[in-house]
């Protein structure tokens, strides 16, 4: 059966989508640039999930863990300071 890793992967893989995923779909359906902007955005956010991800794959669940937590950090710290 599936190991813990192997379900923290696949949990942190679907982050990485549903951050991604989310902002890019609002931005294909109504192209304006506040919207190009947080598809931008959620972009780059996404790239911590996706980086937690990669090191549950390569098999550092901790360092994973621990990098999944910043990603309600950047949450916060992108509503003070222009992601893009």
């Amino acid at each position: 059966g599936p190991t813990p890793t192997d379900s923290l992967r696949s949990a942190l893989g679907a982050l990485y989508a549903l951050t991604a995923a989310q902002p890019l779909f609002h931005a294909l359906l109504n192209p304006s640039p506040q919207l190009t902007q947080r598809a931008v955005g959620g972009g780059i956010r996404a790239m911590i999930p996706l980086q937690a991800a990669l090191a549950a794959r390569s098999g550092h669940p901790g360092v994973a863990v621990v990098t999944a937590s910043l990603a309600p950090v950047a949450r916060r710290f992108a509503r003070k300071v222009s992601v893009t």
